[in-house]
């Protein structure tokens, strides 16, 4: 395994250019649409909308930076509303709410966002952008989540990201995004020459079909399709997919490993299936090997997917892991697995290298999302968003 990786980085390093190959001749016009603007601030919806919750916030908001300040925030549980238009109503008619109506809104949904509108898969909403903007005089739009979580990142403050691989960013350079939580979210930012900032393009390449390297993973491979027919990377690189790799892990034959085994809970011993947390839980505190074991699998395979993605767009500009999981197990990333998983030192030299010059973060501030939408609402008040 590597060694302990830099926790921090006191001033993050910029490629030092005259004349990059992403920057256009239009970069400045972001500056010009901002100094048109007719306030230097405004109030704007933020939503987290969820299959178990929809969380919406009221910000005043700075339109020329990051800064901002919450107004008014509430958490309305999904199943108590039968439309979402009904969580919109209740949230606008609060009183803080009312004082400082919003100018403009963003709603981050877990689900795939379609010409402004979501069919929500675990609760029964049509989420439709467009008929609430009509609705309430106010401009909305719709994004998946790890759309808005890359919205954020180049709002992010320097103490906000882990360092991984300590070297330059490109200015202007593409982006990625992913991370593991209930399920494999990815995105990536390219630049934008009208706009001069960066856009965010979602994808859904987490269903593609999972890529083991070496036996182990070769054979956790096999053990998953086994199961279910088929094992695409979400299924390994995810919450749940860690509870699998600890059940594959624990399906050892017993005299393998057996006080490991023992200890884990293995059929045939005291104890039963371990959720993520659970296993999260025992891989920090070192009670658990067959759990340290499954966490840093996990993060093999999460980096092995963001250096894949790495590739596919040479994203020099930084690649990013966010989501609920990589920031809670710090401890067992600066291990190394989730580094060497993307580094891909095994693969053709001229590729490895090409990744051990790409940045490599993670995202420590879980409101990342959240600092994404707020990002896109103002970009809609400026009329610089137009949507994925």
């Amino acid at each position: 395994m590597s060694n302990v990786l830099p926790q921090r980085l006191s001033q993050r390093r910029v490629v030092p250019t005259t004349r990059s190959p992403y920057q256009c001749a239009r970069s400045r016009r972001i500056v010009l649409v901002q100094a048109r603007s007719k306030a230097s601030e405004a109030v704007v919806l933020v939503g987290d909308i969820g299959g178990t919750n929809a969380r919406l916030s009221a910000w005043r908001a700075d339109l020329a930076s990051p800064s901002a300040s919450e107004l008014f925030a509430k958490t309305y549980p999904t199943a108590d509303y039968d439309a979402f238009d009904h969580v919109v109503e209740e949230f606008l008619s609060e009183p803080s709410v009312r004082s400082s109506p919003p100018q403009a809104a963003a709603l981050a949904i877990a689900g795939a966002v379609s010409n402004n509108r979501c069919n929500m898969t675990n609760v029964r909403w049509l989420v439709d952008g467009d008929a609430l903007t009509a609705k309430h005089g106010f401009r909305v739009a719709l994004l998946n989540d790890f759309e808005a979580v890359g919205y954020g990142i180049p709002a992010l403050p320097e103490e906000d990201l882990e360092v991984l691989n300590d070297v330059p960013v490109q200015p202007q350079a593409p982006k990625v995004v992913m991370g593991p939580g209930t399920g494999l979210g990815a995105a990536q930012l390219m630049w934008d020459c009208g706009l001069g900032a960066y856009r965010v393009w979602p994808g859904e390449g987490a269903h593609a079909t999972f890529a083991p390297r070496g036996w182990k993973q070769q054979a956790l491979a096999q053990f998953v399709t086994d199961k279910y027919g088929h094992c695409e990377i979400e299924q390994v690189a995810c919450g749940s997919g860690l509870e699998l790799i600890y059940e594959f892990l624990a399906s050892d034959e017993p005299a393998n490993r057996p006080h490991l085994l023992a200890a884990a809970g293995a059929p045939g011993a005291k104890g039963g299936k371990k959720r993520a947390a659970e296993i999260s839980a025992a891989a920090l505190t070192g009670s658990d090997p067959l759990a340290e074991e499954a966490v840093d699998l996990l993060f093999a395979i999460v980096g092995a997917e963001a250096g894949a993605m790495a590739l596919r767009s040479l994203a020099k500009g930084g690649v990013y892991i966010a989501g609920g999981i990589t920031p809670k197990l710090l401890p067992r990333v600066r291990q190394g697995s989730l580094l060497e998983g993307f580094l891909m030192r095994s693969g053709r030299p001229p590729f490895h290298k090409l990744l051990t010059h790409t940045p490599l973060f993670v995202i420590t501030n879980e409101k990342v999302g959240q600092i994404g939408a707020r990002e896109v609402a103002k970009r809609l008040l400026a009329g610089s968003f137009g949507g994925s």
